[in-house]
């Protein structure tokens, strides 16, 4: 990684080229936006598993009924197209803390978990690129299935190995292997509620590293 900016300076030197970036983002004004993951199981919503109190092991298990439809993407992509929209978005891994892609990082997905699964993230970008739309990952903070995601409040060695975690997913989907991705959408910075617990400030330098043009919201 090259040498870390303090706040200011980070901000200063984004600022730099931040109209550049967002220029089409300001253009594009429509995009779609799928929730997509284990909880479609159970036809409600994402938030399902703590909203109903779900045991990490009984929810784990929903995943061998979760049969993602090869082609799938191809038809939201068409359809956004046909719409008019100029981006999409996918939870790669909403708070559930289940991946859509092949992730060494996190064994708890697709590819490892689902009857025929495979890598929805992947089929997702080739099926935008295909229809000319602006690719978006989203990226739950939040993960309730994970051991350290709470523990990592007041354990900092839980907090070291949580961060690690998330840095190696986000590596996975940003360093190269689905080519250049043009929206980071973090969610729910619960529980560390700060720039600091996140270590929001070196992970957003390391994520403009891997994708230099990437917009990235505010939720970390």
């Amino acid at each position: 990684m090259a040498k870390l900016l303090c706040k200011d300076a980070y901000e200063k030197a984004t600022a730099a080229t931040r109209q550049q970036r967002i220029a089409w983002w300001q253009d594009a004004r429509f995009g779609l936006f799928v929730h997509y993951g284990v909880h479609t199981v159970l036809g409600r919503n994402e938030w399902a598993m703590a909203i109903e109190n779900w045991e990490i092991a009984e929810y784990e298990k929903l995943a061998g009924q979760f049969k993602p439809e090869r082609g799938c993407t191809r038809k939201w992509a068409r359809l956004a197209k046909q719409a008019g929209m100029k981006y999409a978005v996918l939870p790669t891994r909403h708070h559930e803390g289940f991946s859509l892609w092949d992730s060494k990082t996190n064994p708890y997905n697709t590819v490892n978990c689902c009857p025929d699964g495979f890598d929805v993230v992947a089929e997702f970008v080739e099926s935008c690129r295909a229809e000319g739309l602006r690719v978006g990952f989203y990226f739950s903070l939040m993960d309730w299935h994970h051991p350290d995601s709470w523990r990592c409040v007041f354990d900092t060695e839980a907090r070291a190995r949580f961060l690690a975690y998330l840095r190696g997913m986000l590596g996975e989907l940003l360093g190269g292997a689905y080519g250049k991705i043009d929206i980071l959408w973090y969610d729910v910075p619960a529980p560390m509620q700060s720039i600091e617990g996140w270590d929001s400030l070196a992970m957003n330098q390391w994520v403009r590293e891997l994708q230099p043009e990437i917009i990235i919201n505010n939720r970390s």
